[in-house]
């Protein structure tokens, strides 16, 4: 990613001077707030409205939804009517003619159905793709990060292997908040990776995360501009959290000196 952080490095600077944390401590709390802005500036704003509305366009009728069955001359039933996503599997099985095809004759029937389940899946399962890679790396910094997976209901009689879910990641509600985002889940992928360490007790403590996504030639500068944008609002958004922090310290600060007879001028 390319940001401008030198707003974030000298905010970061007088933080730790200030910070009555330990700095190791101090720069990985500061880092994994980063990242969880990250993950929530990084698109799209609501996951959920963005899988319903994939499965809207692939599921859209393309062709005439009134039309007869010619055996019996009744309507066909909806389970049977042509949607846009059988014209986009049929294109991706025709470029490919020799194996996906049926000999050349086209997809139909249960292979029909099978393909364009698959592809209806795989399309509404990839949302949320690149917020993957930051769920990874925040887990180095928080192992137990499972977004706002908070749990629904509890069963009367807990099943063998039952395992309650984790509360939801209080850091990233509020920061969910901040910006008026609602407390929707992604899936982990495993085509993104993320890599990095702790910052460690030391003369120089330092905290790093790498992060890599599989997408195709052709997407590169695009994903690279959106992680770019969602970095560098995520880092200025810190660096005003962390001005605030310090303004609010040294406000209290000067008022128990105040409060013991030192003017502050």
């Amino acid at each position: 990613m390319t940001v401008d952080s030198g707003k974030f490095d000298l905010a970061m600077k007088q933080y730790l001077l200030t910070t009555s944390r330990d700095l190791h401590k101090a720069i990985n709390s500061r880092f994994f707030y980063l990242m969880v802005r990250l993950f929530v500036l990084v698109p799209p704003k609501s996951p959920g409205q963005e899988r319903r509305r994939i499965a809207d366009y692939l599921g859209t009728p393309v062709g005439d939804i009134n039309r007869k069955s010619k055996k019996t001359g009744k309507r066909v039933g909806t389970s049977r009517i042509l949607r846009r996503v059988h014209l986009i599997v049929q294109a991706k099985a025709a470029k490919n003619p020799t194996a996906n095809l049926n000999g050349g004759h086209g997809l139909y029937g249960k292979r029909m159905k099978a393909a364009a389940s698959a592809l209806m899946k795989k399309s509404i399962g990839s949302v949320g793709y690149l917020r993957s890679a930051v769920v990874k790396s925040i887990r180095i910094y928080n192992r137990g990060f499972s977004q706002y997976s908070a749990p629904k209901w509890v069963p009367l009689v807990k099943p063998p292997g039952y395992r309650a879910k984790k509360k939801p990641n209080a850091a990233l509600v509020a920061v969910a908040n901040q910006y008026g985002l609602q407390e929707e889940n992604i899936a982990i992928h495993k085509g993104t990776v993320a890599h990095g360490f702790q910052a460690v007790p030391g003369f120089n403590p330092t905290a790093f995360v790498s992060m890599r996504t599989g997408v195709a030639d052709n997407q590169y500068n695009r994903v690279a501009q959106i992680y770019n944008e969602a970095m560098q609002k995520a880092m200025d958004d810190e660096t005003t959290e962390m001005i605030n922090h310090m303004t609010e310290a040294l406000l209290a600060n000067g008022k128990v000196l105040e409060d013991n007879g030192i003017t502050i001028k």
